[in-house]
């Protein structure tokens, strides 16, 4: 097509080319899409085991908790109550410290062996934890062993169901602490995709005209412009060619500039660059179209 046939087309106006940069604006903030949601990040980091594995261990350790804790804990509140019986016999007095003999060893190797898995980050509190992890151990043994032992000093049967429960409830806790510090794992990992995935989206939204493939949804928007200007001369705008639409889209981005001199070189060559480079998957929103598909 001749420059006179190019000149006849009806080029923009202030308002219409405004509308253009708006158009190329929202075509950018679709591409980029939707504020990221904290549900689409919680399989993320993919389990090591499936859920249903992980569900079913946390259920038998709950179970073998259960089984541990029981004959353990009645013989540690008869020897905590006899015991401070001794010195203050008082009835509801002993019933509260066996009790409480009870929660220190048991509940006490739990509590800090979970405690470990968020509290030890730090030498001192990783020994801290477990010497109070020892010293529950330490009261539950001792006081497993002298109420199931005497009389039965000779039945090792007797030795293994006095010192098995409390042992099976440490490591019972510590399979758990394992379970929480995978659970852990897995959250901070996820937390992180979704921090990183919206600092891109909050980065790529702040400033559309910013976004490396800007030239090309400009492009396509003042190509529709020009198409939407121009309605009445449908024939004459399928014969145009991609270095008509070149020509036409550089005019457009001039329109502003009449009254200077020099001609901005970085948007005739930003402009080129579209029209010679692949275009962006990003870009397919902006029109349907790209500037180096003239026909549509």
């Amino acid at each position: 097509m001749q420059h006179l046939q190019l000149s006849q087309l009806k080029p923009l106006t202030q308002e219409e080319r405004q509308n253009a940069q708006v158009a190329a604006q929202q075509a950018v903030m679709r591409a980029v899409g939707e504020r990221p949601l904290r549900e689409a990040f919680n399989r993320h980091t993919a389990s090591r085991y499936p859920p249903s594995v992980t569900k079913l261990i946390n259920g038998l350790c709950i179970v073998l908790l259960l089984a541990a804790f029981t004959p353990s804990a009645i013989r540690l509140f008869v020897i905590g109550s006899e015991t401070f019986g001794a010195a203050v016999p008082d009835n509801l007095a002993m019933m509260a410290v066996g009790i409480a003999t009870v929660l220190t060893a048991e509940i006490g190797q739990v509590v800090f062996s979970l405690a470990l898995a968020t509290m030890g980050t730090t030498a001192t509190t990783r020994r801290l934890l477990y010497a109070s992890m020892g010293i529950a151990t330490a009261i539950a043994l001792v006081g497993n062993v002298q109420v199931a032992l005497p009389g039965h000093m000779d039945s090792p049967f007797a030795w293994l169901e006095a010192i098995a429960p409390p042992l099976l409830v440490l490591s019972t806790a510590y399979v758990l602490k394992e379970q929480l510090l995978d659970s852990i794992e897995m959250r901070h990992a996820n937390e992180r995709a979704y921090q990183e995935a919206v600092n891109l989206w909050q980065s790529a939204t702040a400033d559309p005209e910013s976004h490396p493939h800007w030239m090309q949804f400009y492009a396509n928007a003042l190509r529709a412009a020009i198409r939407k200007a121009n309605n009445r001369r449908k024939d004459a705008l399928t014969e145009l060619t991609t270095a008509d639409w070149r020509a036409l889209v550089y005019r457009e981005l001039q329109a502003d500039n009449w009254y200077s001199q020099p001609i901005i070189e970085t948007q005739t060559t930003e402009v080129a660059e579209v029209v010679e480079e692949a275009p962006h998957p990003l870009a397919a929103s902006a029109n349907g179209a790209y500037l180096n598909h003239p026909s549509e």
